[in-house]
């Protein structure tokens, strides 16, 4: 992106003693602005990373390496999988290229161009405010080169290659973060940063956050060219390359939920990212696009509600225009094109958190959580049976046929009362077919230990009818009796569910039955499965036949041994380069599914052989070995070398 930096016109005499600007400890500088620049450091870390892969991108398409714009990879972590991983299919970096992007500070190739988002050179050094490590692979000129970029003794960033071999991998960049403990937040802050991105979405391994994020962005139901409403009271945001800034209150002057679109240097922001920079440039900007949008709304309002095939749609479409803040910019007079008043009253039901409540009106309720019905007698119980399940504020109107054809309600927006589920008793020990029970959920927006026990739960009917039900004993909303790595509680299973979407293992209905229920004749004759035994029955069908099994710590001492041209290692790396993806190993081991598996320890047993011949080696791990190379030392090289007495 091109920054606006205004040419300096000074003019010194030969007279004056002159010195450059020295730049001082570097490694003060990374801390500065790797750790104490972002506020919100998950959020940085993950739109940094998308960024600098959507830039990579375009280059790729500019440079003819591409036609088209490929997604880039987003990998959120999970407790399983404790890493967050970008994944572009770009120009890819060459040796030179990567040692510059990830060991220096304020480089950028990207100030002459407005077509890329990047400007500062400092969005590759984000993930140190997180780790003091992490990894980058390239995949550029038929080469994939794996670094390791940490900060040594003195807190410098160092760039080190580990390995370099050939590839025919499609080129691009992939960073790989380590961010144990962390599940919760990245997939909290992937909503915000991916709410407001703008053209194709990457893909994101996560199916409830792709969901939620879709939720969040189709509530913008009025969005013209250069904005988006949702109609509610809320805040404003200015979008500009895929990031949106929350706009000042002092210079909003819409106090609604919505966004204003800028191109790229249009506006001023903060060395972060995180918040515009209210300069003039800024400023005058926001304030000619809120004039411009203004004018635009209201033309734009008009013209959708009068292109309205029906009158109800033309209704439809006013009622939410005309909500909030929103409504209150349009001045032209919306109620011509509003529902006309009933000459008798309808009844309707509302959803309150305690219950539901039953009111009368001649003006028929509308808005999003409405469902309209035909009136039919004695049908009470059902409509409060059903409200149970639904969110705070649900309505259920009731309408004779005179007065759904007095505010214009198509047929098909008309459902019958009679086909509500039946109320039915528990009826443990008789002859029905239907039982109360509970379905498991996962909150939407409250994950990973933030919701109630009861918000997992909804109460539902459940009918026996011969196929496969998957089940949890509960109690006070609790699973009981289930393994610990399974279904332990609630939070766990929302583990259980991710490595399931993961591996792409079907995901079943939870159903939550009371201890009472499991002892009766309709539980032995139904067909039950609990939640642990379907996930083993699953997952055993994608367990490997063969498990290679080895200690991860001793694996990166080898490969740092390896790094430093130790011959002695040759053989162990050999060995690594036919071990296959472990991930999904490590989760069936989890799930204790590996039982039937052949075991091969091939690689362990040539460490351990190899610790046993070096025993002096037991005294250092790989961090040492890394440190001594960042400070020139061989030490361990040359004992090796005198050893094999190379």
């Amino acid at each position: 992106m091109k920054l606006a930096q205004a040419p300096q016109d000074v003019q010194m005499s030969d007279d004056f003693e002159t010195s450059d600007f020295a730049i001082g400890d570097i490694a003060f500088i990374v801390d500065m602005f790797a750790d104490k620049v972002y506020t919100h450091k998950e959020r940085a870390v993950l739109r940094e990373l998308s960024c600098n892969a959507h830039d990579a991108q375009i280059d790729a398409i500019e440079l003819g390496l591409r036609t088209t714009y490929v997604p880039f990879k987003v990998h959120l972590p999970t407790t399983l999988e404790p890493f967050l991983v970008v994944r572009d299919y770009g120009t890819g970096l060459d040796d030179t290229g990567v040692r510059t992007v990830f060991a220096g500070i304020g480089i950028s190739t990207k100030r002459d161009s407005n077509k890329v988002i990047g400007c500062y050179g400092i969005g590759s050094l984000s993930p140190y405010s997180l780790t003091d490590q992490f990894t980058v692979t390239s995949y550029h000129g038929g080469r994939k080169r794996v670094y390791s970029c940490y900060r040594d003794t003195l807190r410098k960033p160092v760039v080190a290659l580990l390995t370099d071999t050939e590839s025919d991998e499609a080129s691009g960049l992939e960073v790989q973060v380590s961010v144990e403990n962390r599940v919760g937040e990245f997939s909290n802050e992937a909503v915000k940063v991916f709410t407001h991105w703008e053209g194709i979405m990457p893909e994101i391994n996560k199916k409830d956050i792709k969901d939620e994020i879709k939720e969040l962005r189709d509530k913008f139901s009025f969005v013209g060219e250069d904005y988006g409403f949702t109609g509610q009271y809320g805040h404003m945001h200015a979008v500009m390359g895929n990031i949106a800034y929350r706009i000042p209150s002092e210079i909003d002057e819409f106090d609604c939920e919505g966004y204003l679109k800028f191109e790229l240097g249009e506006l001023s922001f903060d060395t972060a990212r995180e918040n515009l920079s209210l300069d003039d440039k800024t400023k005058a900007a926001i304030a000619l696009k809120t004039e411009k949008v203004k004018l635009a709304v209201v033309q734009d309002s008009l013209d959708a509600i009068v292109a309205a095939p029906t009158k109800w749609e033309q209704a439809e479409l006013a009622f939410k225009l005309s909500c909030g803040r929103f409504g209150r910019m349009i001045k032209s007079d919306l109620e011509k094109y509003g529902l006309p008043e009933l000459t008798e009253n309808c009844t309707y039901y509302r959803k309150k958190w305690r219950g539901s409540d039953k009111n009368q009106t001649k003006d028929v309720p509308q808005g999003d959580k409405i469902e309209y019905y035909l009136w039919e007698d004695r049908m009470g119980s059902r409509i409060r049976a059903y409200l149970v399940g639904k969110d705070n504020g649900f309505t259920l109107v009731v309408l004779t046929k005179k007065q759904a054809k007095e505010c214009y309600i198509p047929a098909n927006r008309l459902k019958k009362l009679s086909d509500l589920p039946k109320v039915t008793r528990q009826n443990y020990g008789g002859k029905g077919s239907n039982v109360k029970t509970f379905t498991w959920e996962r909150p939407g927006s409250q994950r990973y230990g933030y919701a109630k026990d009861k918000q997992y739960w909804q109460e539902t009917e459940l009918e026996i009818d011969g196929s496969e039900i998957v089940y949890i004993e509960i109690s006070r909303w609790q699973p009981t009796g289930g393994e610990h790595p399974i279904s332990g509680h609630n939070s766990m299973i929302v583990d259980t569910f991710d490595a399931m979407d993961t591996h792409d293992v079907d995901l079943p209905t939870i159903h939550g039955l009371k201890t009472a229920f499991l002892k009766t004749k309709q539980f032995e004759k139904g067909n039950f499965i609990h939640l642990d035994e379907y996930v083993k029955r699953e997952f055993l069908k994608l367990a490997p036949k063969e498990v290679y099994e080895f200690n991860q710590d001793d694996w990166a001492l080898i490969k740092a041994l390896h790094k430093l041209g130790s011959k002695a290692t040759d053989h162990i790396v050999a060995l690594h380069k036919v071990v296959p993806d472990i991930t999904l190993s490590l989760v069936c081991k989890r799930f204790g599914v590996l039982s039937e598996c052949k075991i091969n320890s091939e690689l362990q047993q040539a460490m351990d052989a190899f610790k046993e011949k070096y025993s002096m080696l037991s005294f250092i791990n790989k961090w040492d070995i890394d440190r001594q190379e960042a400070r020139g030392q061989t030490v361990v090289k040359e004992y090796l070398d005198r050893l094999l007495d190379i």
